[in-house]
């Protein structure tokens, strides 16, 4: 691994590194929230990084995780100071987070009554703290499907930056300091971007997908489409795009 590609971010995490891009926009973001919050909310994360081997079993949690890529992070779900406010887009469930300012007297934040997914309503100066992050190119992503009644498929506390529009496995390669050999692409879950939309749009055309699920990102309806179509055409029904299902896909 490239030691110049991956930094150490000074926060409390259970391994504490980004890549180095990411990196400087996540320290702008946690002085941005300690001016206009009014503390230090990513002074601990939940998780940063994980290495490129790391699987688990656990609920939710993808093995093409952004985590692998250095360019994500969790932020602390126990923090008393967050609001999780439920925002439907585009056929996806996303939550925005706002954070309860360190001050209450109107020197911080704006002044809104909100309701908390959690079941609550809080009325109090906050700060947006999806707004901020969004600003910065980290993005939220949507919650799994089955969030209502699994807790781990929500996914509100995750960001991501990606503002070249890299595969994943594109951004693995160049964690490692290589470019992406344009033989080799291969689309997977958790991916983003216009290739993933190029993909879905034929897999709708074929009948495999539902045109509202075209959208940009490869989530378990994409890899379940991706997985019937490979069935159906002789191949190894994995739910990656790889060189032998794209060339199926768009012969």
């Amino acid at each position: 691994m490239n030691n110049e590609i991956l930094v150490r971010v000074d926060v409390q995490a259970p391994t504490p590194l980004m890549h180095r891009d990411a990196a400087k926009v996540f320290d702008t973001l946690r002085s941005e929230v300690i001016e206009k919050a009014g503390f230090d909310f990513l002074a601990k994360c939940g998780d940063i990084f994980r290495p490129a081997g790391f699987t688990s079993s656990k609920d939710g949690v993808a093995n093409r995780s952004w985590h692998k890529t250095g360019r994500a992070f969790d932020y602390d779900q126990e923090s008393k100071q967050l609001l999780i406010i439920s925002e439907p887009a585009g056929g996806k469930q996303f939550f925005r987070t706002y954070l309860v300012c360190a001050k209450q007297d109107g020197s911080l934040g704006s002044q809104k009554t909100l309701r908390d997914v959690r079941g609550f309503v809080r009325a109090a100066y906050v700060f947006d703290f999806t707004q901020a992050a969004e600003a910065l190119l980290f993005q939220r992503i949507p919650a799994w499907n089955g969030w209502q009644s699994h807790y781990n498929r929500r996914e509100f506390w995750h960001s991501q930056f990606n503002p070249d529009g890299l595969s994943w496995d594109a951004a693995m390669l160049q964690l490692q300091g290589k470019s992406r050999p344009a033989t080799a692409t291969v689309i997977g879950l958790n991916d983003r971007g216009a290739e993933v939309t190029r993909i879905q749009q034929r897999l709708s055309e074929l009948k495999f997908l539902p045109q509202t699920e075209v959208d940009g990102i490869y989530g378990a309806p994409t890899r379940t489409a991706v997985e019937r179509f490979q069935a159906a055409h002789g191949l190894d029904a994995d739910g990656i795009a790889g060189p032998k299902t794209m060339t199926a896909l768009f012969k």
